[in-house]
């Protein structure tokens, strides 16, 4: 059972999209990943619904997509 960590929603927000882009760098596609791998890669643990709560999909990877850009 994974412990409950609580975060600011900026704090969340930043695991979230440090995970996208850790995928997006291993798997090499930023359309081959699922809200639930990128749940699954963020530390501290992070459940799906969370990853939808903060981002939706293309608004994620557009976001991957600036930050790999720079």
């Amino acid at each position: 059972m994974s412990k409950r960590v609580r975060m600011s929603p900026e704090g969340r927000r930043e695991v979230i999209l440090r995970a996208a882009v850790a995928l997006t760098q291993d798997v090499g596609c930023i359309d081959s990943w699922s809200r639930q791998d990128v749940a699954s890669k963020c530390v501290p643990t992070t459940s799906p619904e969370t990853v939808k709560h903060y981002f939706l999909m293309p608004d994620l990877r557009d976001a991957v997509r600036v930050l790999l850009d720079k």
